[in-house]
């Protein structure tokens, strides 16, 4: 009668060991491999991101937004593990603001603290700011910057492997505007 019963429950449990086994090395090789498209889509929802608590800020900053792409060095390949043709990128886009005093600042950071509350967001505070990571991953700040001290909204996505579509070789780090194609002005001269 036990091994009636010890011998399926051998099976279910080799069976669900080699499943954590290939979970634990796609998540050592960093993730699984998606397509351009969904990599472009991760690029455009985290612009959206930024522009919406762009828009969220009160009172709204002085000059118009206009989104600076970043590199990221942590979203790199260091074993080795990315076949040809796999890329990986993490998009993150800062927007330089420009307040008309500190208090403006302040009033900005308390208005945006309460908008992410009320989406139910949860809102943690860092040096001379605060964040929030939404439910896709992306990570909003709203900060003074670290080099220069003039307040700053950044949007990070995840680290995202991704496979080139045939005929496709979107390069994020071409897309200055995080619109998800790289426009005729944009590639390198």
């Amino acid at each position: 009668m036990k091994s009636k019963i010890v011998v399926p429950v051998l099976g279910v449990a080799l069976v669900a060991l080699i499943g954590l086994t290939a979970k634990a090395c796609e998540t050592v090789q960093g993730g699984p491999v998606h397509s351009t498209e969904e990599f472009r889509d991760h690029v455009r929802a985290t612009t959206r991101a930024g522009e919406d608590a762009y828009r969220a800020l009160s009172p709204v900053p002085a000059k118009e937004p206009y989104a600076s792409r970043q590199g990221s060095s942590s979203c790199v390949d260091d074993f080795g593990f990315d076949d040809t043709g796999v890329s990986r990128a993490e998009p993150i886009f800062t927007w330089d603001l420009d307040f008309a005093s500190d208090d403006d600042y302040r009033a900005a950071l308390a208005s945006l603290r309460a908008t992410w509350r009320e989406d139910g967001r949860t809102v943690e505070k860092v040096d001379n700011g605060i964040t929030a990571t939404l439910d896709d991953g992306i990570r909003v700040t709203l900060h003074l910057d670290y080099y220069d001290g003039e307040p700053e909204l950044r949007a990070e996505g995840t680290c995202m492997r991704y496979r080139h579509n045939y005929g496709d070789a979107y390069d994020y780090m071409y897309d200055d505007n995080g619109d998800g194609t790289v426009d005729e002005y944009e590639p390198p001269n």
